[in-house]
């Protein structure tokens, strides 16, 4: 029986804005559930963890520095069982990063709701070490997304990293502008439509396509997130979760990441 074959990068761009869409959302859930900490924003959480540890804002640093190490933690869980599935000749190589994700949004949504209220808000605030536990399980897996889907063909995505996504959409912007300038010069209004015809086979056009798309997803995720949690409380995170778990039935069945 013939193997399946692969994802195309049409289909691989799809699932990568879906994921997106669901960080975004999540992101979103830990802001508003678990003392504005940002479980996707490393950056942020840096700049904050220095500047309350200067403080001695013990609390806040507490907020802002945990979801870091455990970002990293999931970063590199995910490396482990993609490199890992890879050396073993695994067909389906997402599914062993994927799982991990989907084990921690799906603990999360279950521990969540008993510990921070099953409702709509108000929320009950977690202590301590509920805190310490639930981001945890959020950055974890949001880690592991950065990991485990960064390739469209032969281009570096970005499902959870906003500010390398803007930054390598402008990248590619730029380079596509100077193509479409080459394309049209000295007669722009004779040649303008034909060059914005043959865009769709640029290369720098379909990152600029694609990258635009992330980040807007990712905008829409929070976007909803914030309607959904005030509508429906934590449990609006089983959104993000089905997501993965589609990304995983997908994976299965035709692979995402095929072993060359």
């Amino acid at each position: 029986m013939p193997s399946p074959l692969p994802l195309s990068n049409v289909e691989k761009a799809t699932l990568a804005v879906g994921l997106s869409w669901g960080a975004g959302l999540i992101d979103v859930v830990g802001y508003l559930t678990l003392y504005k900490a940002f479980v996707a924003h490393m950056t942020g959480n840096t700049v904050s963890s220095v500047m309350h540890g200067m403080e001695h804002n013990w609390p806040e640093l507490l907020h802002r520095g945990t979801p870091i190490p455990a970002f990293f933690a999931g970063l590199l869980a995910a490396e482990v069982a993609l490199e890992a599935a890879k050396r073993h000749g695994r067909r389906n190589v997402a599914t062993r990063a994927l799982a991990i994700e989907a084990f921690c949004l799906g603990a999360f949504l279950g521990f969540g709701r008993w510990i921070l209220g099953g409702g709509a808000p108000p929320v009950t605030e977690p202590t301590t070490p509920q805190f310490v536990f639930l981001v945890a399980l959020i950055a974890v897996a949001m880690g592991v997304q950065s990991a485990a889907m960064r390739k469209v063909g032969a281009l570096t995505i970005f499902t959870t990293f906003i500010t390398g996504t803007l930054t390598k959409l402008a990248e590619d912007l730029g380079k596509y502008l100077f193509w479409l300038r080459d394309r049209t010069r000295g007669r722009v209004r004779q040649r303008l439509g034909k060059a914005l015809r043959l865009s769709m086979r640029q290369e720098s056009f379909q990152s600029v396509v694609l990258l635009a798309l992330l980040y807007l997803a990712y905008g829409g995720g929070a976007l909803f997130g914030v309607f959904g949690f005030h509508r429906w409380g934590v449990i609006i995170a089983a959104a993000p979760l089905t997501l993965v778990l589609v990304t995983i039935g997908v994976d299965l069945v035709r692979p995402i990441s095929p072993v060359p």
